[in-house]
């Protein structure tokens, strides 16, 4: 009897390691809208997955416009991804809506956090400093000059304030040949907002109190820039690419530029055309840029919530941040990536974007975001074709903003 007991405590434990060793590992899907930067994506997924056997994580793409409905749909239906990817501005309002979690109790002992510029981090937060996701790469704006054209004007070198950049605008600008001083977006879309908000932060300005006298003078040092006939009044018609088309064809001698546009003059060898630089955008009180870039949140969904920040914090290791931006043309979102990757230290061009990250704010974070952006592009539009003056256009914003901010503050 005692026998037959022993086996058949052998066997079933025997039967129990099996079962623990051939445990299939926690599935964790993640939803993204990369195209150019999927094989970075896939490739920190395949180094995690090589790593460890108790989590796999399944990356799927969906079109961003499918996605960002998809959430909206899912706050409600709760048919949502473990992790789901999101513009850093819009994440705000996602958090709104329920579709994020708050994961700060997961990171609260994780001492890398202290290495995140504060932009891109804050992008992750609500008001009240709560983290739901952890930001993946990011890209801010400088100032990009045709040299050429700045030296045949007595420049040798960008300018560095607004009194200079003036100055060199005055000098490159050409009205018989069709060439401007300054080129940017200001056009009415998250991109002329985008374009428009590292005047304000330079100014001393900010979105929290944009009925400033600061902010006032921001707006007309862009309309000044208009009215002497430095800049385009197309440029309330041009998005980003068609501000760098003027540039690359020798139609602007300096443009606000983003750090995703490194990979595009490599691509149409401006560099063979004439010579050009990067520098910080000019400084008015101080030197301000502003940060685009992409998140990763873990949903409200996901019944691994675990599992998840396991994986958002090795993704955003400096080692694995670094390679991944390296590999997707990107900025790391962490100071210490710069140790381990090259790329930022040996090309001048990323090294301007690097030391902008220092002054790089986020737009928002706010769940009202779109309607502050709304706000903000009508104020540069009115003011650039002369429907109103810039403080009146400030003031109108500031009609829109503020009651918002009042109920609903941006954490800064």
């Amino acid at each position: 009897m005692k026998r037959s007991i022993l086996v058949l405590t052998v066997v079933l434990l025997l039967a129990l390691s099996v079962s623990f060793a051939t445990a299939a590992p926690v599935e964790v899907t993640l939803w993204h809208y990369f195209e150019h930067e999927a094989d970075a994506l896939d490739k920190v997924v395949a180094d995690y997955n090589a790593l460890q056997d108790d989590i796999r994580i399944i990356p799927t793409f969906v079109s961003r416009d499918e996605l960002m409905n998809q959430y909206t749909i899912g706050a409600i239906s709760g048919q949502l991804p473990d992790i789901g990817m999101v513009d850093s501005p819009d994440m705000a309002s996602y958090i709104a809506l329920g579709v994020f979690e708050d994961i700060t109790g997961y990171l609260e002992a994780w001492e890398d956090l202290q290495y995140f510029y504060d932009g891109p981090l804050s992008s992750c937060m609500d008001a009240e400093g709560r983290i739901y996701g952890l930001p993946n790469n990011s890209n801010c704006l400088a100032l990009l000059c045709n040299m050429d054209l700045l030296r045949a004007a007595g420049y040798n070198e960008p300018p560095t304030t607004w009194e200079e950049m003036l100055e060199v605008a005055a000098a490159t600008t050409n009205v018989n040949k069709g060439v401007y001083g300054f080129a940017m977006s200001a056009i009415s879309n998250e991109e002329g907002t985008f374009q428009l908000i590292p005047w304000l932060y330079a100014a001393g300005a900010k979105v929290s109190n944009i009925d400033s006298q600061e902010a006032a003078e921001a707006l007309s040092f862009l309309t000044t820039l208009v009215e002497k006939g430095y800049m385009s009044k197309e440029v309330i018609n041009w998005g980003q690419g068609d501000a760098y088309n003027a540039f690359i064809g020798g139609r602007a001698a300096m443009l606000e530029s983003g750090t995703w546009q490194i990979a595009t003059l490599d691509r149409d060898k401006v560099h063979e055309s004439f010579e050009y630089k990067y520098a910080l955008l000019p400084k008015g009180k101080q030197y301000a840029s502003v940060i685009g870039g992409e998140n990763f949140g873990v949903t409200t969904a996901s019944k691994a919530k675990d599992a998840c920040v396991d994986f958002l914090k090795f993704m955003q290791s400096a080692k694995n941040n670094a390679q991944w931006c390296e590999i997707a043309g990107k900025l790391p979102v962490r100071r210490d990536a710069i140790d381990h990757a090259d790329f930022l230290t040996e090309d001048e061009r990323y090294v301007v974007f690097t030391e902008g990250m220092n002054y790089a704010v986020a737009r928002g974070p706010h769940e009202e975001w779109p309607i502050i952006s709304e706000a903000l592009y009508s104020a540069i539009q009115a003011a650039l074709i002369g429907a109103k003056a810039p403080e009146q256009a400030i003031k109108d914003a500031a009609a829109v903003i503020n009651p918002i901010l009042a109920v609903s503050p941006i954490a800064e």
